[in-house]
């Protein structure tokens, strides 16, 4: 199971303390379950000789990189500051979803070399009845921290995307086990009608289908954390869309100083030095900056937007 980093950051307000804290005990039994349940998956794969399962094992495995990622994030949220100055924690979030993709791509196509080799050269048996033990776990501990998450998803209405994601992959997590359990009790009646051949294959094929999943889930974070971890300058369009902004507003400043701006991910940064006469009071200037606000999110749909003022003193000669 893989949570989605996408979008985690800045989505903290001073109400959110009590689910935060809540969700570091979620993540927490969400790590302690999971480990016996590798265990379990790995020697299961071992004795059974389900390709199947080896690959449930090994995506337990890489995931839990994105778990310790996630608490570690939860840790850093949890410090008053993050509540008293909502600026997020940064990209912490994304750099777990980029390094799981990197993992879990080669390990996908190791999944799938290992079914061509099995095709090749099928093993001498295979147990499809003992290969259901693992997946049966998994569906019991995810139904339960499913009902758990739900119910903080109702109990905290303005939830944050971490929490929601949570509930979206233990969600698909039941559905995905549910599916290999069909296809092991399919494969296990098979074997039993005595065809041990089409049995494996079964097996083989439940195990690819993971590994493409596995491939197409990582693929998709790959590109989209990349994008969330690197800045690019915005494009010329962009560009042109600010200085209009500005020209309608031209005579409620004295001048411009520098624009910095950059995109990161789908958020545009926009940051403007102003120049003001010493007539101009801190309300006109505090207008003029929601006015200029308004302008530019009707252009962007995700912005984040500074205005620097400097007032420009009179000096007294006498």
């Amino acid at each position: 199971m893989r949570i989605s980093a996408s979008n985690q950051s800045d989505h903290f307000n001073a109400s959110q303390p009590n689910e935060y804290l809540e969700l570091k005990k979620f993540i927490v039994w969400v790590l302690i379950t999971m480990l016996p349940l590798i265990a379990i998956s790995t020697i299961v794969s071992i004795l059974s000789g389900s390709l199947a399962i080896f690959g449930m094992a090994l995506d337990c495995g890489v995931s839990l990189i994105q778990h310790f990622f996630n608490l570690f994030a939860i840790i850093i949220i949890l410090r008053q500051n993050c509540f008293s100055f909502p600026y997020g924690t940064g990209k912490l979030e994304n750099f777990s979803g980029l390094l799981y993709a990197i993992i879990v791509i080669p390990i996908s196509l190791l999944i799938m070399y290992s079914a061509f080799k099995r095709y090749l050269d099928p093993p001498a048996t295979i147990d499809l009845g003992m290969a259901q033990i693992p997946v049966l776990l998994s569906i019991i501990r995810s139904g339960v921290l499913m009902v758990w998450i739900l119910r903080m998803c109702q109990r905290f209405c303005d939830h944050s995307p971490m929490t929601y994601s949570y509930f979206v992959s233990f969600k698909f997590a039941i559905a995905q086990d549910l599916s290999i359990v069909a296809g092991l009790l399919i494969g296990l009646w098979v074997q039993s009608s005595g065809h041990l051949g089409a049995a494996i294959i079964f097996d083989l094929i439940i195990g690819i289908s993971v590994a493409i999943y596995m491939l197409y889930t990582a693929v998709d974070l790959l590109g989209k954390n990349f994008r969330s971890l690197i800045d690019l300058p915005l494009p010329e369009a962009d560009q042109l869309k600010i200085l209009n902004a500005l020209t309608m507003d031209f005579d409620a400043y004295e001048g411009i100083g520098n624009i910095y701006s950059h995109l990161s991910g789908s958020c545009r940064y926009i940051q403007i030095e102003m120049h003001f006469d010493s007539a101009t009071s801190a309300e006109d200037i505090e207008l003029l900056r929601q006015r200029l606000e308004q302008r530019l999110r009707g252009s962007f749909n995700k912005l984040v937007f500074h205005l620097i003022p400097f007032v420009q003193k009179t000096s007294n000669v006498g």
